[in-house]
């Protein structure tokens, strides 16, 4: 069926982090959820238990383990055992248990650099150290202007450290928009084998492809990998479902499973509500064509941003975007620092990006994070202030 993304569906007012925090009359491209509605499939089951009127204490049914399973084999060809799989209320939970089951006060964990903020701030609130190694900028190769790759050599360096207790890898890569392939997974993953240390892949975004692109899951590449890592999945990016709080950590081998699941009683992170996993089901068992329909005009909003900024803005440039809906844009041309930009763009044009400051963008440079995932004719009107600003 149709699925209409061009409707612009009101948030102000609701109690929305995207669009209640910055004041009125600011168009916010920044937080990383939708302005979509969810799809009907998802809005039907919750209207139907909603109707049921009670809303006690949840066991997440066996079905919520068997849907993921359902969904990764058939989407990722990836075949992964339901009883492998922990719940978590969200992936920064998960990734706080799981430092605590692997670090102590003083340990490093590794992650390449820029990274998502709320990586930075959950490692250092387990009292640990950041040991980002950081990607290289290279010419483009398809749409866009630059993109990224790893730095075996750096990453073999920070991992050699005793200190280093964890890889933390982003797959898709948050901000940059990178696809990681099977043989870069691989040959970052055989550098932390070979120093003994555990590895964690964050694949909330892993089906959020732009159209020709494929997600390859981390634990597939080498028959090594899957006993010695931890996998964060979710439906909340793919389907707008974040504020349900529900994700889960896949990971095969049975005593690290059980560390983890400890550390997740000592924080209280484990339990789902009723709402979350009934959505993330129907998501995966029922919403297929809804989010292929989604890619498609995600993309065509890429597209939107590259044409505008090549035609208006020709001293900006825009990274490849090969999967999520956030465009990563260096603005170092500009000559401001990326949180005064930030700053002054929210004042003066009333359009909020998130500045790469937040990320740990590379020391000298200047980049914004721009969040597609809204209608284009908001994302028009946001570009338009960006160009006047």
């Amino acid at each position: 069926m149709p699925f209409d993304f061009d409707a612009v569906v009101s948030r102000r007012g609701t109690g929305c982090v995207k669009w209640d925090r910055p004041e009125e009359g600011v168009l916010p491209l920044w937080v990383a959820d939708m302005d979509f509605q969810a799809a009907p499939a998802i809005i039907e089951a919750l209207h139907r238990r909603v109707d049921d009127g009670v809303f006690g204490y949840a066991l997440p049914p066996a079905s919520w383990h068997e849907s993921l399973a359902r969904w990764l084999a058939k989407r990722h060809a990836w075949t992964v055992d339901p009883d492998t799989i922990l719940n978590s209320i969200s992936v920064l939970p998960a990734l706080a248990a799981v430092i605590r089951a692997f670090c102590r006060p003083g340990d490093q964990v590794v992650l390449q650099t820029p990274a998502y903020n709320g990586f930075l701030h959950v490692i250092r609130d387990q009292g640990c150290e950041i040991a980002g190694s950081p990607l290289r900028r290279i010419p483009a190769k398809t749409e866009g202007d630059f993109t990224y790759e790893m730095d075996y050599e750096d990453l073999d360096r920070k991992l050699a450290d005793p200190r280093a207790k964890l890889l933390l890898i982003c797959n898709p890569h948050n901000p940059v928009g990178r696809v990681w392939t099977a043989d870069e997974l691989k040959r970052a993953g055989e550098i932390a084998l070979r120093h003994g240390v555990f590895m964690v892949s964050d694949e909330i975004h892993a089906d959020l492809q732009m159209p020709g692109s494929r997600h390859t899951p981390f634990a597939t590449v080498s028959d090594a990998f899957p006993a010695a890592s931890a996998t964060f999945w979710s439906a909340s990016k793919a389907f707008n479902l974040a504020g349900l709080q529900t994700a889960a950590v896949i990971c095969a081998n049975p005593a690290i499973r059980a560390k983890i699941r400890k550390a997740q009683v000592m924080n209280g992170t484990g339990d789902l509500n009723p709402f979350g996993f009934l959505a993330a089901s129907t998501a995966w068992d029922r919403c297929a064509d809804w989010l292929d329909a989604l890619r498609v005009y995600l993309h065509g909003n890429y597209q939107t941003l590259l044409e505008f900024v090549h035609t208006h803005l020709p001293r900006l440039q825009v990274a490849t975007l090969e999967a999520t809906y956030l465009a990563w844009v260096d603005v170092n041309a500009l000559g401001l620092p990326s949180g005064e930009l930030a700053h002054r763009l929210e004042q003066q044009a009333k359009v909020k990006f998130a500045p790469g400051s937040d990320y740990a963008e590379p020391p000298g440079s200047a980049f914004l994070r721009i969040n597609l995932a809204t209608s284009r004719a908001i994302l028009l009107d946001a570009l338009n202030r960006l160009r006047k600003g």
